[in-house]
């Protein structure tokens, strides 16, 4: 009787630390999906011309397009109330400006998903926002372009995409 006891124990145990596990998402119920949908990263000008080289003060477009291709809905989670895509603008490795410069958000944990053939978009005019104070100045030099982006458990994509790109004194 006591060896039934104990085997109950270990069968109990397992299926608890099972469930503890699955639920703080340690184990993916889509293990092997692992589909990468090409999320799309582009740079601008106002006018929709693709193009990286750019003069001070001149205003750029970035934007972001992820598509979910698979079958399934793809789940995500961000910690805060921030749109799902943010941009930057880094020099040397320094963020110089972001879509997000001015605004303010609560720091909370939030879920998102993408339902099969939905897309998940995102677009700035840079380098400011309509409440960034100080406004950011691109000098002439080398810059790169971020976009940010959320993880999706169930895909191979990188959470990050980059671009360079350079401001050039036009004489």
């Amino acid at each position: 009787m006591e060896v039934m006891i104990d085997k109950m124990r270990i069968i109990i145990s397992i299926i608890f630390i099972s469930m503890i596990a699955n639920g703080c998402g340690l184990v993916d119920s889509n293990s092997n999906l692992k589909i990468n949908n090409n999320p799309s990263f582009t740079i601008t000008d106002t006018t929709g011309y693709s193009k990286t080289t750019f003069s001070p003060g001149e205003h750029f477009d970035l934007s972001f397009t992820y598509v979910n291709t698979t079958t399934d809905t793809l789940t995500y989670i961000r910690g805060s109330s921030a749109p799902p895509v943010i941009f930057e603008i880094l020099k040397d490795d320094i963020v110089i400006a972001s879509s997000v410069d001015g605004y303010s958000f609560v720091q909370v944990l939030l879920g998102g998903h993408l339902t099969p053939k939905d897309t998940l978009k995102g677009q700035w005019q840079a380098p400011n926002t309509q409440y960034q104070y100080p406004k950011a100045i691109l000098t002439p030099g080398l810059y790169q372009a971020k976009v940010i982006f959320p993880t999706f458990g169930q895909t191979a994509a990188s959470s990050h995409l980059d671009i360079a790109f350079s401001i050039v004194q036009k004489d």
